[in-house]
């Protein structure tokens, strides 16, 4: 495998024996200016099909945040029939970092999550308990359990992305309901972004809930009757995005779900994913 640019120390940019960009890992392969020939045995592990946008991720995430995403995704396919592709490691890194950052500047969301998704999806919840034990044996790192309800959603809405329902175009949904964000809060989102990208799986996941008859609930009416006070535009919209669900899938959204709603289109906006 030929080495072409070196991402880091154990990061490189490389081409396979078919000429097939890939991104390899592996320890000190990035110490040797390019091109040169690196032995398979020096490779860890690898990744196709990289864009932009995640070559970005390994560029900005530190390499010992990547590394234990790559673990938690071996990890969550051990458990579940190799059912996720590598590449879900680039953005559970970017949500990884993003955790540990509020965790350093003691930015505690607390979110009625946990017992949820542990009811819900008992097994994804597994997987993000015991990503959390590696996040703490890697980084030394305790991260609080929510986050674990959160690592959990990141596969659930994986697999959401890949499951269809017949007569419903979810793809055409979240364009309308990308098309009132903007229009609501006189903005132009960047769709190539992660914060996008979390936006989207989000918006497959709640549906999905939606049509299973097994929306969040658990009545934190306080929490959002905060929200509702503190970001009153969003709210706003998120309202009409709820409309919308309500007119397609002809199941009308509880306030949890439009809580967690809230949160997302908040986030869609905060991290300059979008032009104001």
């Amino acid at each position: 495998m030929k080495v072409i640019k070196n991402i880091n120390n154990n990061i490189s940019l490389c081409l396979d024996s078919r000429n097939n960009e890939v991104v390899a890992f592996g320890k000190g392969i990035g110490f040797t200016k390019p091109p040169y020939d690196v032995p398979l045995s020096k490779i860890d592990r690898t990744f196709y099909d990289v864009d932009e946008e995640q070559l970005a991720v390994l560029n900005r995430i530190p390499e010992d945040v990547l590394e234990a995403a790559a673990e938690i995704v071996d990890l969550a396919n051990e458990k579940m029939d190799n059912q996720f592709r590598e590449n879900v490691m680039f953005t559970l890194a970017d949500h990884i970092d993003f955790a540990i950052q509020r965790y350093q500047k003691n930015i505690n969301i607390q979110l009625p999550l946990f017992y949820e998704v542990r009811q819900l999806y008992p097994n994804e919840s597994e997987i993000g308990k015991q990503a959390l034990d590696i996040l703490k044996n890697r980084l030394g790192v305790t991260l609080p359990r929510e986050e674990a309800a959160a690592i959990a959603l990141h596969f659930v809405n994986y697999r959401a992305q890949a499951e269809t329902v017949p007569n419903i175009d979810y793809g055409a949904i979240i364009e309308q309901a990308t098309d009132i964000v903007e229009q609501e809060l006189h903005i132009t989102v960047d769709r190539d972004s992660f914060n996008y990208y979390r936006f989207v799986t989000h918006m497959h996941y709640m549906m999905k809930r939606t049509l299973d008859d097994t929306m969040i609930d658990s009545q934190n009416r306080e929490l959002f009757e905060s929200m509702k006070k503190e970001y009153p535009d969003i709210y706003s919209c998120a309202v009409k995005v709820a409309a919308l669900i309500d007119q397609k899938l002809q199941k009308h959204l509880s306030e949890e779900e439009i809580l967690y709603l809230i949160l997302h289109i908040n986030r869609l906006c905060a991290r300059e994913d979008c032009d104001r």
